[in-house]
């Protein structure tokens, strides 16, 4: 059953909307082809002003077993660069560098923007996963070149960016006037002094939004899980009608603003619950967007959204789309533009 926190207009636009078609992405820069490429490892590799200049190329995608580095099982980096054009200013940004084997982290201007699997000593192999990061925009040089560094280890066998598309692109969601897509706090398990403003998360672990869990680090992991994010908001957004868009969610969820409940799709699975696989499942394609109580953003202090994320099987988490704050005149207007508007 959905008990969505929110207003019967938003209700009403998400509704209207096919959101398979929503949900499209148009790609903005291809960068498959010539790269830089080191074996070794360096963290100073990510960094936007290291000179590459030195380094090989190699073509992405593809093993680099195949490109004269037969035989070599271990740490490797890749190197590229681009500059924004006019319209990828005004998109929300993501990359995807389609199959790595085995570990990646990615880096744009040196900010790591996202990671799969994990390195040594405490490996694990995220061979399976499809990498899809996002790319905040403080991390960007608008009039500038700015750097793509990817940190590659592989454990036997064909190694790199192996497979699958290479690009920059944008989600046909709406932007948000505030993205809060990238590190967001996590830890799994469940406590309900979680969701209060002043709980201590600074032991939390790093996560990637959106992303699945499995990928980062929670391989198998089924069960309840929370995110919190921390963010600054200016007398704009205060002062505005606003809601918060959270892309899609394997399985329900629970979104807490500031420590009040502000949204919900699904059921919890309850502490005397034996089989969480017996809650009822909710279409993970459900596009999650909630309302924002009038009042509870301020720019006097730390805000902080906190969700309760529970998943009974394969992948979990804030798995896909746009996630952010956005003017509620904004998020209308999106969707009276959408060409699969009903009305």
């Amino acid at each position: 059953m959905n008990i969505k926190l929110i207003s019967f207009f938003v209700a009403f636009l998400i509704s209207s909307v096919n959101l398979m078609a929503v949900g499209d992405k148009t790609v903005l820069l291809q960068l498959a082809g010539n790269w830089k490429f080191s074996i070794g490892d360096d963290n100073t590799w990510a960094n936007a002003d290291f000179n590459d200049s030195k380094w090989e190329t190699i073509a992405v995608p593809s093993a680099w077993e195949d490109q004269g580095f037969y035989g070599h099982d271990g740490y490797a980096w890749y190197r590229n660069e681009f500059t924004l054009t006019r319209e990828m200013k005004t998109r929300e940004l993501f990359i995807t560098l389609g199959y790595i084997n085995d570990v990646d982290q990615v880096f744009v201007n040196g900010h790591l923007v996202g990671f799969s699997g994990s390195f040594p000593p405490n490996y694990s192999s995220a061979t399976d996963a499809l990498r899809k990061y996002p790319i905040p925009s403080e991390f960007l040089n608008a009039n500038g070149k700015n750097v793509i560094a990817v940190r590659v280890y592989n454990y036997q066998m064909s190694g790199g960016i192996v497979t699958g598309d290479a690009c920059i692109f944008s989600y046909n969601w709406p932007k948000p006037d505030l993205s809060l897509a990238g590190m967001w706090l996590f830890r799994t398990g469940d406590n309900s002094a979680w969701k209060l403003t002043d709980c201590n998360d600074n032991q939390w672990s790093k996560i990637v939004v959106p992303g699945n869990w499995e990928n980062q680090g929670y391989k198998d992991y089924d069960g309840i899980a929370c995110y919190r994010k921390h963010f600054a908001v200016n007398d704009d957004i205060t002062n505005q009608k606003m809601v918060i868009i959270l892309g899609k969610i394997n399985n329900s969820d629970e979104v807490y603003l500031n420590g009040v409940l502000i949204g919900a799709t699904g059921k919890m699975p309850s502490p005397i619950t034996k089989n969480n696989k017996k809650i009822q499942e909710v279409d993970s394609q459900e596009l999650r967007v909630y309302d924002i109580p009038d009042g509870l953003l301020t720019s006097k202090k730390d805000n902080v959204v906190t969700i309760r994320v529970f998943d009974s099987e394969q992948k979990g988490g804030i798995i896909e789309g746009s996630i952010g704050l956005m003017k509620l005149a904004n998020f209308k207007r999106f969707y009276k533009n959408t060409a699969h508007s009903t009305y």
